[in-house]
C-alpha cells in the first residue's frame, strides 16, 4: 500500500527551569490504523515540515505558531530522535515521518493565538511540565516512549546520533 507521507519535526523546549513545554490535543478524527482514538493526549510542540522548508525552519515556525514563543537558530539544539509510524489524519492513513530536535527558550508565557483554524478545534492548552510532572502524569503522552529517554533530555546528555525511537506504540501495549 502505498500512504501519502507526511515529514514532521517535534520540538522539545525546555525553559529555564529546566521544564518541557508539551501541548494538550483532543482530536478523535486522528485515531490509530484500526480507527481506535485513546483519547486527549499531551504532545511535545510541532507539525508537519512544509514544501522546500527545512527541519529547524519548520521547527522555529511551528513553535511560533502553536506557542507564541519566537526562536532563532541559536536557540535549537540537535536532534535527538526520529522514527516512524502510520495514523489517520482526518480519514487519511498517512505514514509519519517525525524527527525530535532539542529547543532552548528564557520565555515563560506561552499562548495559542497564532494557531490554525483546524488547530484551534483542538488543541485545549499548553503546560510547562517537570520531568517529576511527567512521570506523575496520569494522561496519555505522546510519544509513549518518552518517559524512556526524556531522562537524558532534561540533564543534557544528548545522544551523538539521534536515536530511533518506536513511535508506533500505543497507549495500551505499555
Amino acid at each position: 500500500m502505498n500512504l501519502p507521507i507526511r515529514r514532521s519535526v517535534k520540538v522539545l523546549i525546555l525553559n529555564r527551569e529546566n521544564k518541557l513545554l508539551l501541548m494538550h490535543i483532543d482530536d478523535p478524527k486522528t485515531t490509530n490504523i484500526n480507527g481506535k482514538y485513546y483519547g486527549s493526549f499531551w504532545n511535545p510542540i510541532g507539525g508537519t515540515i512544509e514544501e522546500n522548508e527545512s527541519l529547524e525552519d519548520a521547527a522555529i515556525r511551528e513553535v511560533h505558531e502553536e506557542t507564541g514563543i519566537v526562536l532563532t537558530y541559536s536557540d535549537l539544539g540537535p536532534i535527538v530522535w526520529y522514527g516512524a509510524f502510520d495514523l489517520v489524519l482526518n480519514g487519511i492513513l498517512t505514514h509519519i515521518k517525525q524527527s525530535y530536535i532539542i529547543a532552548k527558550t528564557n520565555e515563560k508565557g506561552v499562548h495559542l493565538e497564532n494557531l490554525t483554524d483546524d488547530e484551534k478545534e483542538v488543541v485545549l492548552k499548553l503546560k510547562w511540565f517537570s520531568l517529576k510532572d511527567l512521570y506523575g502524569c496520569e494522561e496519555i503522552i505522546y510519544p509513549v516512549v518518552l518517559l524512556n529517554y526524556v531522562e537524558d533530555i532534561f540533564s543534557g546528555k544528548f545522544p551523538k546520533n539521534p536515536l530511533k525511537i518506536d513511535l508506533s506504540k500505543k497507549p495500551d501495549s505499555e
